[in-house]
């Protein structure tokens, strides 16, 4: 699948990425019909939604469709800027103050979802779904993804999008097939990664960067190897599993064993850091997530590229972690059913296509077999990396975003070379982290 099998203007048009990381930077959010914040006239009833800064395109068309199906209905949308780790805590402000909205964006890899849940801040799903005799069914979405937001047996969101952290693997075709090498392919394992990263390093180049940080991005090290971090009741570190012990270890021999790997600080020492190595070929591949097929952008024509999703490790997991983005309905709301309604026109197909159609993410199969989103080779893997990724674990106290922040300084001295993966590494580490699991969710 070479990029230049694709045209550019259609490529732009199917792939408008900008999002950086995990957190998805999307285009500005379309005013509803008759103007976003206006009031409602005395016969209309009010369905306030709340959403972090920014949208996309289709919300306006979804929003009109259901205002269409519901006369005397009006969705009024109010944003706020704060960053994915404040929108939670902002959401619980309005809620202590009573003045919150009928419907709110969640994120589960930030921890917005579980924050919320946690303060009593979302209804539950389940009586509405199981009323609902419009034919509707959460079999729509992918299983992991519905298994994924399920707290004591309840779903709490419909899910928006969905993603993988860091499953594909980027690689600079021209470059590795110079060297006469084979380009990396979707039956790839770790070893023929590794190999293809050390014949690929010289003194001017590295072979391969692995994606390294917080939380979901070490339980994507561990998974192909059969090892997880955390207990699946949320309650246990697993650090000291030989099957986690060993997917790190395989991760820090990139950078200090076989070195085909360029450090922390050497990344960050170049001005446009992962882009700007790859572009001036001093990086021959690297690992990242969908949101980095906007690295065409960045490449133009100065070479060909390509994409696979990562290898399979020997447990046959590529290490793929969700993150999910679900639009929910808040306990204090006195139109659930009505907000329930709009939930499911903001994630249903055409919603999901509209969505994709600018991110490649999506949380249902059929989006990625519609017309307009399977003639891109790149985003139908990205669906597949969806299908296959491991449901989302969440600690028992479910203080994600702190776990998240926790993992990261935990396992950073690692990754900057100041420690090595010893036995008694991961003994302290293991401790560490059962000292924040050992928490309260107060």
């Amino acid at each position: 699948m070479q990029s230049r099998g694709l045209s550019r203007r259609r490529f732009l048009q199917g792939m408008a990425l900008s999002v950086t990381g995990a957190t998805l930077a999307a285009c500005a959010m379309p005013a509803a019909p008759g103007g976003t914040g206006s009031s409602a006239s005395p016969e209309e009833t009010e369905i306030v939604w709340h959403h972090r800064l920014g949208g996309y395109a289709v919300y306006g068309e979804r929003i009109a469709a259901f205002e269409e199906a519901n006369p005397g209905v009006k969705v009024v949308v109010e944003e706020f800027p704060q960053g994915s780790a404040e929108y939670g805590p902002k959401i619980v402000s309005l809620i202590a103050a009573g003045i919150v909205g009928d419907m709110t964006w969640t994120a589960l890899g930030s921890g917005s979802y579980q924050f919320l849940m946690q303060n009593n801040g979302l209804a539950p799903l389940d009586d509405l779904i199981e009323a609902d005799a419009s034919g509707f069914s959460l079999d729509e979405y992918y299983p992991n993804i519905i298994e994924s937001l399920r707290f004591n047996g309840s779903v709490f969101g419909l899910p928006e999008l969905a993603h993988g952290v860091n499953t594909c693997l980027f690689f600079n075709r021209d470059a590795i097939e110079a060297e006469g090498l084979e380009a990396p392919t979707m039956d790839w394992t770790h070893e023929q990664l590794a190999e293809m990263a050390v014949a690929m390093t010289n003194a001017d180049r590295h072979g391969f960067l692995p994606a390294t940080g917080d939380y979901s991005n070490t339980r994507n090290q561990t998974l192909p190897y059969g090892g997880e971090l955390l207990s699946e009741d949320g309650t246990t570190s697993l650090i000291t599993s030989e099957e986690a012990k060993t997917g790190l270890r395989w991760v820090y021999d990139l950078f200090y064993g076989v070195q085909v790997a360029p450090t922390p600080s050497m990344v960050l020492g170049v001005d446009g850091g992962t882009n700007q190595m790859f572009l001036s070929g001093r990086l021959a591949s690297f690992q990242s997530g969908g949101w980095s097929l906007s690295i065409d952008e960045v490449v133009g024509d100065e070479f060909v590229w390509d994409m696979v999703l990562m290898p399979a490790g020997p447990s046959g997991s590529r290490g793929g972690h969700l993150h999910i983005d679900a639009e929910a309905i808040t306990e204090q709301s006195e139109n659930k059913q009505l907000a329930y309604e709009l939930c499911k026109y903001l994630t249903d197909k055409e919603g999901a296509v509209g969505v994709a159609l600018e991110t490649g993410l999506a949380c249902r199969p059929d989006v990625y077999e519609d017309a307009r989103i399977s003639d891109n080779p790149y985003v139908v893997l990205l669906g597949q990396a969806n299908s296959e990724a491991a449901p989302h674990i969440n600690p028992a106290n479910l203080r994600k975003q702190e776990m998240q922040t926790t993992v990261r300084a935990i396992f950073d001295p690692l990754w900057v070379g100041d420690v090595e993966p010893t036995d008694e590494f991961f003994e302290q580490a293991s401790a560490t982290y059962q000292e924040f699991l050992d928490k309260s969710a107060d």
